[in-house]
């Protein structure tokens, strides 16, 4: 049963709607936990939604599919694109899930960056309202 007060993602997507997830995964005063990370709210679409059994194109829910819905390009691999991306260290998304935040190297422009997460001191500022 599905229970969880979502409405029925599965049967909207079988009838060709488009299916996005999103929230506010973004350490504001709206919702202090968040760091803006698309695979928690995958993670968390999967445990909330049941996507858990549904194969692999479900990842489009939070990646080409929101982006087209809003007007912008898809996020793609292609040949003389800009290479931001993320790169894990799981064989599977049971693995990805279950270690979100390890080994990760993330690439901007092609080159690879600094993935240590910064000090909460430094952001102290973002939390201030004016």
């Amino acid at each position: 049963p599905r229970q969880r007060g979502i409405t029925l993602v599965h049967e909207a997507k079988a009838r060709g709607m488009k299916v996005a997830f999103a929230s506010d995964n973004t350490r504001d005063p709206f919702y202090a936990y968040g760091d803006l990370d698309m695979v928690e709210v995958l993670r968390e679409a999967t445990r909330i939604a049941h996507l858990d059994h549904s194969g692999d194109d479900w990842v489009q829910s939070v990646l080409a599919t929101p982006a087209q819905m809003c007007g912008f390009a898809s996020p793609s691999l292609a040949h003389g694109a800009p290479a931001d991306l993320v790169i894990f260290r799981a064989r599977t998304w049971g693995e990805l899930f279950a270690r979100p935040q390890a080994d990760r190297i993330v690439l901007r422009a092609g080159r690879q960056i600094d993935r240590t997460l910064p000090d909460y001191a430094e952001l102290d500022d973002l939390m201030r309202t004016a």
